[in-house]
């Protein structure tokens, strides 16, 4: 009784009833508990809308979610009572005595990373950040801020700011090292700009042998490092890769768009990279994340070029280059084009894909890799690859319409002067997904659009013998291309490109869903995830419910909620299920992979499941398997 006075006391206090606020008031001090009104009261004081009281704000909720990230990296942080510095390029000032309040905040990013405090949050204000020596030169080393040894850091936008970056060097966020690494850093929330747009392909093309900096910058550029999230970017116009992380471990790029990348660089570089991984612990699950970015428009345009390739060496191929005079001249005609590859008389181009893992086989010894729910739409070779990578999980992406490098028996409509440098062999026919020198792959729920019927959608490579059999997979979709995956039936071809084409946005979207859907089958309830079941809706005639169950999942202890057939009406309403964010699943078997695991799982009908992304990697909430 005692609380439902509170919570009458409290709905009262919506309905401005004065003298009966301050008595809540005063039982709330003494009580030192929460109530909330119900949702018909809160409707009725909003004009029908559904929503709480004392809503948490966009940016204390996004600092909770940093605070959830992070709370999986090593350090023995207390992020919620850590220090916070303040960045704005207006107002600010690069002094000792600032970068504490939002009123004296620091000027730059560079100042603030190199003043940082541990378990630090840096914010980052509205306004335009530049690197030093910006528009001044085309060779400089200037970056927003060096990454070398920088742990324990959060760097986010502040509130609902949106900062924009923008650099002429190596980069945005650029460094790492072996003895130096970035460790137990998040970096989310703000735009990077390259500088794609100011660059004619003629100068690129001159740049190729020079190698300045101007023209192979990146967006974020890990070299060495552990515990790194990257999240909620905007990247584009960088002429090198948007966002690479190399020798990394519990590296997480999530809810990022990557576009207009990789143009003017002659490192063969593709829009989100991990390479060369090396694990910082013996653990053996999934460690390494790539997910709900939306990849497109990352086109090589300057051919291959590595100036520490000996001219009778190839990476590809396996030809004896040196049997070739003609390679050691330089001289096209005579050299085979494998033995061209990376030399100064490559006249192809054959790489630069979307989402890419690459070369991590024989260093990330243990620990799996997850590329899940991306979109990656015209780039130029694939739109997603696992290269000379094995134990990865590869699902729920959407594949469509890459392959932009021309084909020289594919003439294109319009020509573009970049093309000239692709006009010595054509690309190899695939423009798809990728799995090349793969081993202990799954494959689940992909669908795929390549760009022409004879181009590969699904294809296995091998430098000899037979490709290694998908280890487990299914619901492969190929709407347009040819399919050479082992087991064959795990990818069926249909006719629908509806199916593997959505319709792309036409401006950039928020890169940030608060909400991703797992696949449940008919058992979309976890049982042992403790929870609230809320209301129940009519689709149509109350609204989108999962829209409506969403934003009621923003005012509650939430994180994830489902929607389920409420068999009490029996007219096709639907219930929202909200499992709590203060509460940890019991038993604990039930807090990893809930739906694949045995006793944590309870039959619905037409039901889904919504959970909020850094929720859905730390507690591994994986699709159903069917075959279970």
């Amino acid at each position: 009784r005692g609380a439902l006075l509170l919570r009458n006391l409290l709905c009262l206090c919506t309905m401005k009833q004065s003298s009966l606020c301050l008595l809540f008031f005063r039982v709330y001090i003494l009580c030192n508990k929460h109530f909330f009104c119900s949702a018909e009261a809160s409707s009725e004081k909003n004009g029908g809308s559904i929503r709480g009281i004392n809503k948490m704000s966009e940016s204390r909720r996004k600092l909770r979610q940093l605070q959830e990230i992070t709370s999986s990296f090593t350090s023995t942080c207390d992020w919620e009572n850590g220090s916070m510095a303040y960045v704005n390029s207006g107002t600010g000032s690069d002094r000792s005595d600032y970068g504490s309040t939002t009123s004296q905040p620091y000027k730059s990013i560079k100042y603030a990373v190199s003043q940082r405090e541990p378990c630090q949050t840096i914010y980052i204000m509205e306004g335009l950040y530049k690197n030093t020596y910006f528009g001044q030169s085309y060779n400089h080393q200037n970056t927003i801020s060096s990454m070398n040894g920088v742990s324990d850091l959060i760097i986010t936008n502040y509130e609902n700011d949106q900062p924009v970056i923008m650099f002429d060097g190596p980069g945005a966020f650029v460094g790492g090292s072996t003895s130096s690494p970035t460790t137990n850093v998040a970096i989310s929330g703000f735009e990077i700009i390259g500088p794609n747009y100011d660059i004619a392909y003629e100068d690129a093309a001159a740049n190729r042998l020079t190698d300045r900096s101007y023209y192979k910058g990146r967006g974020v550029a890990i070299w060495a490092g552990h515990h790194i999230h990257i999240s909620d970017l905007i990247v584009h116009g960088c002429p090198g890769s948007g966002i690479r992380v190399n020798k990394g471990d519990y590296v997480t790029i999530t809810n990022c768009h990557v576009y207009d990348n990789t143009w003017w660089s002659p490192r063969a570089e593709s829009a989100i990279v991990l390479a060369v991984s090396e694990p910082a612990d013996e653990q053996t699950g999934t460690k390494m994340y790539l997910t709900n970015n939306i990849v497109h428009d990352n086109v090589n345009k300057i051919p291959y070029y590595n100036p520490n390739y000996a001219w009778d060496y190839s990476p590809i191929g396996g030809l004896d280059c040196a049997s070739y005079p003609d390679c050691e001249t330089g001289l096209v005609s005579g050299c085979p084009w494998q033995c061209r590859y990376g030399k100064a008389s490559q006249d192809y181009i054959i790489d630069g894909s979307g989402v890419y893992v690459t070369r991590n086989s024989d260093t990330y010894t243990n620990g799996w890799m997850e590329l899940t729910g991306n979109t990656c739409y015209k780039n130029g070779i694939n739109g997603l690859v696992v290269h000379r990578t094995h134990r990865c999980t590869v699902r729920q992406n959407t594949i469509y319409d890459n392959g932009v490098i021309p084909r020289l028996d594919r003439p294109e409509d319009v020509i573009e002067d970049w093309h000239v440098g692709a006009s010595g062999k054509s690309r190899q026919p695939y423009s798809g997904l990728t799995l090349n020198n793969a081993e202990d792959v799954k494959l689940w729920s992909n669908v795929v659009a390549a760009r022409y019927d004879d181009d590969y959608a699904f294809v296995q490579e091998v430098d000899s013998g037979e490709a290694a059999a998908v280890i487990a997979g299914g619901n492969n979709k190929a709407c347009r291309g040819v399919v050479d995956i082992n087991p064959t039936n795990f990818v069926q071809t249909v006719e629908n490109l509806s199916i593997c084409i959505p319709e792309a946005p036409s401006s950039p979207p928020s890169p940030a869903p608060k909400y991703v859907e797992v696949f449940c089958g008919d058992e979309c309830h976890l049982i042992q995830w403790p929870y609230d079941m809320g209301p129940s809706y009519m689709p149509g005639s109350d609204g989108d419910v999962e829209q409506i169950c969403a934003d009621l999942c923003d005012e509650r202890d939430c994180r994830a909620y489902s929607t389920q057939y409420d068999y009490r009406k029996n007219d096709g309403s639907r219930w929202c299920f909200f499992y709590k964010e203060t509460a940890e699943p019991s038993p604990v078997s039930c807090a990893s992979d809930p739906f694949n695991v045995g006793g944590c799982t309870y039959l619905t009908k037409e039901g889904r499941f919504f959970i909020r992304p850094e929720d859905r990697i730390q507690y591994n909430v994986l699709d159903i398997d069917p075959s279970s």
